[in-house]
């Protein structure tokens, strides 16, 4: 099987599992032809004049639409490619919609079933063939409405179209989710029922046409992906023509590298009817199809070039738009006001720039990809600020070629420019005091500022300015900017913003290095103080200095800095006399959640501050306990003279303070600590330690499990 990386968001997920991977257990084989045995070429000869109907949804999205005129999508050509292949005759039945082509086809009015999920009921009466794809469902509501998840439908009215099997699986997928099914002929029936209120939910089928849905009716809003329930691409055939079914088996193994290509292509011709591309725009993706894209060097976390690839966030909104559209995007980097000029004189196609009026001359400008105006970044001893027009007199740091030097000279008497080459310097020099403020896009700010560990920097206000992210298009090129404009609105920015951030380097933290010079400073120094101080005493107590040396070196050995607590070494250095304990004897493992997350996104500071608030919790907990921090995140508690009623009241309370409590990140952010936590009750010392530690280990990842479950549901 083929799969998409989970990660990535729902629209590119469905593009790239359309254009490039289908979920079948077979490995592609070279198109060749395909094989057949000598019955089933026999059965081909005898039925070559015999024409094959096949019914299907015509609301599946890119499998069938109508396109400039004409039926196309990926099921008329995969018929055109099997009549070239097989030699079968296949044609398109004429429905209006699942429920009749699956009555027809029960009917014997119609030959094949395309996309019939198998379930025991259907197998007694049909062949399948392995599937071609798998679709997940998805669930829609009104974006007015109450309902924004799929636990919302509960006690709801849940409209399905009549015959679909997704109605069965819901609830033994869902157990703790019951609703009243409403059932429609078809789709467009469900989603007017929607829409006028007669449903809270409609789900169906997925496979790109949610999309499609989502334009033609913007007050629906996608609740949910249902990745576990998937609408099987399958050709279905009577039992009666089961030949006929391991026929277009064969077919499926044996071509997928043709139907590849075919679903890259009809995937790309259905985007392009969804977005409703004019004939100018077509006649351009068709004849150039192509741009050239210029990245502005290291503006993190939107623009980063690396190895030819165009990283960042603004580079992942290109690499959606790409997908899909299929424009072809090369890219060139350089200095900001290099780029600026070859975009200015048309040897750059796209810039990620400021939108003003004197670019306006030069510049075509979409949708904005990010829609965060500008804030007002100093000290957080700094004054606050209200707009810009408090900067007067205010030395402010501007980075040489951004826009901003533009807006404050129109709107200050009197600006205190400083220029500076990039926003680490301008952070610098507003930390030394050489500035005043700084003006940034806060998700750049705070990529800057928590990743530097710069806690001293704060937002001190906002501007009212139009400060959007946009990416500019030369004007030489008006259908490129009507294109990206349409494919903008298929893109949500706070999931492409998490994907492009995951994809440009950490910054180094320069509060920790420095922190480290300091370390490593003191280290030196109290080197020196005992070397010099064991030469001066060694003549008089030789002995008591070894000692005392040894105790230290003990110390750092077993003990984890940051907590306070006893670490692994120590556990294992102890670990034979802890098989005797006072029993009964409870043995609990207790795992941070959060804290890779934390590290990555608001840097190691953020995290170590969230570790010494769960160890204090810790403490205040269990005062009498061995505590030890056994991993990163990872920390062993021994409990003696513990009765298993008094464990669990006593895990209850420690997740009460977690509840309790937040962590600031930075800004407006904080993170509220908690932790998946198993227990093992160990009663006397036959039972071994290391077995309990196990089993406690074990539940500890059972209930980390259950936490995540219950945060996807």
């Amino acid at each position: 099987m083929i799969t998409v990386p989970v990660g990535l968001p729902l629209l590119k997920r469905w593009l790239l599992g359309a254009a490039l991977g289908l979920v079948t257990a077979l490995t592609p084989a070279a198109d060749s032809g395909v094989k057949l045995s000598p019955e089933e070429q026999a059965w081909v000869s005898a039925h070559r004049e015999q024409t094959f109907t096949v019914g299907f949804d015509p609301y599946t999205g890119m499998d069938c639409f109508d396109f400039r005129g004409a039926k196309t999508g990926l099921l008329p050509a995969l018929l055109a490619d099997m009549r070239k292949h097989l030699g079968l005759r296949l044609s398109l039945a004429d429905v209006s919609g699942w429920n009749e082509a699956y009555n027809r086809f029960v009917d014997h009015e119609i030959d094949i079933l395309y996309g019939a999920n198998p379930t025991p009921e259907r197998e007694q009466i049909m062949h399948f063939s392995a599937p071609v794809w798998r679709y997940p469902y998805v669930a829609f509501a009104r974006k007015d409405s109450s309902v924004q998840t799929l636990g919302d439908l509960d006690g709801k009215r849940v409209g399905f179209i009549a015959n679909d099997f997704v109605r069965q699986r819901i609830p033994q997928e869902y157990s703790n989710i019951h609703f009243q099914p409403l059932e429609f002929s078809g789709q467009e029936q469900g989603l007017k029922a929607l829409l006028s209120g007669e449903a809270d939910g409609f789900v169906t089928s997925g496979g790109g046409v949610e999309h499609e849905l989502l334009f033609n009716y913007p007050s629906l809003a996608l609740i949910a992906e249902l990745p576990t329930i998937t609408s099987d691409m399958t050709f279905a055939v009577g039992k009666e023509q089961a030949l006929l079914g391991r026929i277009i088996d064969r077919y499926i193994q044996q071509r997928q590298a043709s139907i590849h290509v075919l679903a890259r292509d009809a995937a790309l011709l259905y985007n392009r009817k969804i977005l409703r591309l004019s004939d100018a725009e077509l006649n351009w993706l068709e004849q150039k199809g192509t741009a050239v894209v210029g990245v502005a060097d290291d503006y993190l976390p939107f623009d980063h070039y690396q190895d030819g690839q165009y990283r960042g966030i603004a580079g992942e909104v290109l690499n959606n738009i790409s997908t899909i559209t299929g424009i072809h995007f090369t890219v060139v980097h350089g200095p900001f006001s290099e780029m600026y000029e070859k975009a200015r004189t048309g040897s750059i196609d796209v810039l990620n720039i400021a939108k003003t009026e004197d670019r306006l001359r030069y510049f075509l400008y979409p949708r904005p990809i990010s829609t965060e105006r500008d804030i007002i970044v100093g000290l957080k001893s700094s004054p606050p600020v209200h707009d810009v027009y408090e900067l007067e007199k205010k030395r402010v740091a501007v980075i040489e070629g951004f826009w901003h030097e533009e807006y404050l000279r129109k709107n200050l008497k009197d600006p205190r420019i400083v220029k500076t080459t990039d926003i680490m310097q301008s952070l610098r020099l507003l930390r030394s005091g050489d500035v005043d403020y700084l003006i940034e896009n806060p998700t750049v700010a705070e990529f800057y500022i928590n990743g530097s560990g710069y806690t001293d920097l704060v937002k001190r206000g906002n501007t009212s300015k139009d400060s959007f992210v946009y990416l500019g298009v030369n004007r030489s090129q008006p259908e490129l900017a009507a294109i990206m404009d349409k494919a903008l609105t298929l893109i949500n920015f706070e999931e492409v913003k998490y994907a492009g951030i995951q994809s440009v380097p950490t910054l180094p933290n320069e509060q920790n290095r420095r922190l480290t010079w300091v370390v490593a400073g003191l280290v030196a120094i109290l080197a020196v103080i005992m070397a010099v101080t064991i030469k001066i005493i060694h003549s008089l107590a030789n002995q008591k200095a070894q000692t005392q040396i040894l105790k230290e070196r003990e110390h750092l050995l077993y003990m984890d800095a940051l907590t306070g607590f006893h670490n692994r070494n120590y556990f294992a250095h102890t670990q034979a006399a802890m098989q005797y304990g006072a029993f009964p004897q409870a043995i609990l493992v207790a795992d941070l959640n959060n804290l890779k997350p934390v590290n990555d996104a608001h840097g190691h500071a953020a995290g170590d501050a969230l570790l010494v608030l769960f160890a204090a919790f810790l403490r205040a907990t269990f005062p009498e306990g061995n505590v030890f921090r056994i991993g990163g995140d990872e920390f062993l508690i021994i409990l003696n003279r513990t009765q298993e009623d008094q464990v669990i009241p006593a895990i209850e309370s420690l997740m009460k303070r977690c509840e309790a409590a937040r962590q600031e990140l930075g800004g407006t952010m904080s993170i509220r600590p908690s932790a998946a936590i198993g227990y093992c009750m160990r009663g006397s010392v036959g039972e071994s330690l290391d077995g309990c530690i196990k089993q406690a280990d074990a539940r500890m990842y059972e209930a980390k499990a259950s936490m995540k479950k219950e945060e996807k549901a």
